[in-house]
């Protein structure tokens, strides 16, 4: 027990006056033997022990009377955590503050919510206020007494797509509250309360209202088992016409427990494509690879998705789109230009990139001087070319190596123009090995050269320009003759680079080097006929057009921006739309955009894919570049509980104080001066009642029942 004002515990002294009193006024008795007087000695010692009952019952009363009063005076009360204070029956303001996010779709964890918001709305007097704050929004709660209202938008509650952020929900109801007239304000948060459920860190909020906090989990302090898709990626093979697609998902495993036996399927369109079995170790991700070939080479809808892997099942769908490119965009830089169309540093390969003129060919052609490098926009092409160029500029030299490591290809040819020195210095950075010099063995011209010249070795099986290399002349490249080629250093310590084809002396002919997200490609002979025979073989066209692909700048999910449902976002159509831009999405739902500065505003409300048409929605205003697909946050995946040490500082100030004494989660301080009050009055009444004579009070009895009698008569 505790005292607001122990001083008043000195009045317990005075509870011993009625005693001393008692003690000073009693009188010896003189005993005087009076025969006449024997008679009466039986009765008379029948009353004495009568009134010393009622003397001693008064003494007692007497004295707890002034005992409870110098109680009541200190002010004692105890703490409890159950029962109702006298602070707590008065109006109170209460948040009802509900998580709807995600995670709630987890089977189970919604229903627990409403039935436990249901009770708490029940359990309110008709004189309190309550509002329903959700998670995922919207801003725009009262408080209200109609508590109805409120019980029909518990009832209508469903999870959202979107994960929700608790902690602004938390803020928003806390200033809610401090808006309230009524004298008791009170935060009920009800939801699963993971980490997941914050956008922010949890371990931020500060709370200064009472806070009663309901979990729906099952597992306590352990995370919630869930598997979740938190990413696709996708690249092309080669060009739209094969319309071959790697296609990689990566599974994350937020729970406790190794994940086996768990089924990955690809569905392109409605059907499925492809289908795996996988395992995830506890709190690590797994990557699943699908290979896929379209059977045409057009814009397509796919997803990947888990087959029955956990009870959230919303986050189990990656939703994404195909992108096809039907054409390789090359960029060729003539170092060695000529009149003379044979002579040309690009005749042969221009025709073997592009043998006819009705020739549909995969790869696209542009020819140009190095002054492009400059000039042109070289994200605009999938692989440069330098064909004997001699040198280039710093400035050409850097947008190049900006382009490579950007995931541009670039095939770097040798011939008489190359400056050695010059390379080295301004594309250190992009070649394979440093240049040497050249080892000429001979001309062509020489009559000796059949035993002087080298010729093409076996090339490497499985390197991907030679994996499938068996279109006509493949079989023939180790008959090609090289007159010349470029020696080459040792590579740098620490420099990774593949040999893909070497001479028969075993000095590399065709050399590869990842830079950045790109690729280059070191030929060490000419792309004519001025140091080899190739072009005049079987070999060379099959060999261009396959090393130009592998270089290419892959059709891939590389540059696709990422959008999450619920969450707005800006597209930039530019000219493309001129009245109104129209997303149709899954279900046929159509959502219509004005742009304003080339940019509209999107919102999408449900995962899946959305096609982006341009003033009317047809075939003819699609635009496929700017249709782009919708998934959910993947944040509210992680179900893995916030502390208890986080929650508890919730309530405390940062020298670790509670704002509040009275938190329902704290124990409540009951009073109990009110009842020693009521036990002062109630003694004091006994007390006159038994200190007052037998005949006073007998006599009071006649009254009362007198006057009951005459009122009954007039009746």
């Amino acid at each position: 027990m505790n005292f607001v004002q122990p001083l008043f515990l000195v009045g317990l002294l005075a509870a011993a006056l009625p005693l001393l009193i008692h003690l000073f006024n009693r009188r010896k008795a003189v005993r005087r033997p009076f025969p006449a007087l024997r008679l009466l000695q039986a009765s008379h010692q029948r009353s004495a022990r009568s009134i010393k009952v009622r003397q001693r019952v008064l003494l007692a009363l007497r004295m707890a009377a002034v005992a409870a009063l110098a109680l009541a005076l200190a002010k004692p009360f105890f703490l409890s955590s159950s029962g109702m204070t006298a602070e707590e029956r008065m109006p109170t303001a209460v948040a009802l503050v509900i998580e709807d996010g995600l995670a709630m779709q987890h089977e189970g964890w919604m229903k627990r919510a409403r039935e436990q918001a249901s009770e708490l709305v029940d359990d309110l007097r008709p004189w309190d206020q309550v509002v329903l704050v959700r998670s995922s929004g919207p801003d725009e709660e009262r408080l209200t007494e109609d508590h109805g209202q409120v019980s029909e938008q518990l009832d209508e509650l469903r999870a959202s797509d979107n994960p929700g952020d608790l902690g602004h929900a938390l803020s928003r109801a806390s200033t809610l509250l401090s808006g309230s007239q009524l004298p008791n304000r009170r935060l009920v948060v009800i939801g699963s309360l993971t980490e997941g459920a914050f956008a922010q860190d949890p371990a931020e909020l500060d709370i200064v209202h009472p806070l009663q906090l309901f979990s729906v989990r099952d597992e306590g302090d352990e995370p919630t088992p869930n598997l979740a898709i938190t990413g696709v990626r996708y690249e092309q093979e080669g060009s739209g016409e094969q319309g071959a697609w790697n296609i990689t998902a990566t599974i994350a495993n937020f729970g406790p427990d190794d994940a086996t036996d768990v089924q990955a399927q690809l569905r392109v369109g409605d059907s499925v494509v492809g289908g795996q079995q996988l395992s995830v170790p506890a709190g690590q991700e797994t990557r699943v690879a699908f290979m896929h070939r379209l059977s045409e080479p057009a814009l397509t809808a796919a997803r990947v998705e888990l087959i029955d892997a956990d009870e959230l099942a919303a986050d189990n769908t990656w939703h994404f789109f195909i992108r096809p490119r039907e054409h390789v965009r090359a960029l060729l830089i003539n170092g060695s230009p000529s009149n003379i169309p044979y002579d040309d540093e690009l005749f042969f390969l221009t025709r073997a990139l592009r043998p006819g003129l009705t020739s549909e060919s995969a790869i696209a052609p542009t020819t140009g001087a190095p002054e492009r490098l400059e000039r042109d926009d070289l994200n605009t092409f999938d692989v440069v070319v330098l064909a004997n160029v001699a040198r280039l500029n710093a400035t050409q030299a850097e947008r190049l190596r900006t382009y490579v490591e950007e995931g541009g290809g670039l095939f770097i040819a040798m011939g008489n123009q190359v400056d050695v020195e010059a390379y080295n210095h301004q594309l250190g950075e992009l070649l394979p090995r440093p240049l040497r010099g050249l080892k000429r063995l001979a001309e062509r011209d020489d009559p000796d050269a059949p035993i002087k010249i080298t010729r093409l070795g076996q090339t490497r099986r499985q390197h991907p320009i030679f994996r499938v290399f068996n279109l006509p002349g493949g079989s023939a490249m180790q008959s090609v003759q090289v007159y010349s080629y470029m020696l080459l250093d040792p590579a740098p310590a620490g420099q990774q680079t593949t040999l893909a084809l070497a001479y028969q002396d075993n000095a590399p002919a065709l050399l590869e080097r990842q830079v950045g997200q790109g690729r280059v490609l070191l030929w060490t002979t000419t792309l004519d006929r001025e140091w080899t025979d190739l072009p005049v073989r079987t070999a060379y066209l099959p060999l261009m057009r396959r090393s130009l692909t592998h270089l290419a700048r892959r059709a891939s999910s590389l540059h696709d921006t990422e959008r999450w449902v619920g969450a707005p976002f800006s597209v930039e159509v530019g000219d493309l739309v001129r009245e109104r831009a129209i997303a149709v999405g899954p279900g046929g739902a159509r959502q219509v955009a004005e742009p304003i500065d080339g940019d509209i505003t999107l919102l999408a409300e449900r995962p899946g894919t959305y096609l982006l048409y341009a003033d009317e929605a047809s075939e003819a205003g699609l635009i496929e570049g700017l249709s782009f697909a919708a998934n959910l946050d993947r944040r509210a995946s992680r179900l893995t509980p916030v502390p208890d040490a986080v929650t508890a500082a919730w309530q405390t100030d940062a020298e670790g104080r509670p704002h509040s004494a009275s938190a329902p989660e704290a124990r409540r301080r009951v009073n109990l001066w009110s009842w020693l009050l009521f036990f002062v009055t109630m003694a004091l009444l006994a007390e006159s009642v038994l200190g007052a004579r037998r005949s006073v009070l007998i006599d009071v009895g006649r009254r009362i029942l007198r006057g009951r009698s005459g009122h009954t008569s007039q009746t």
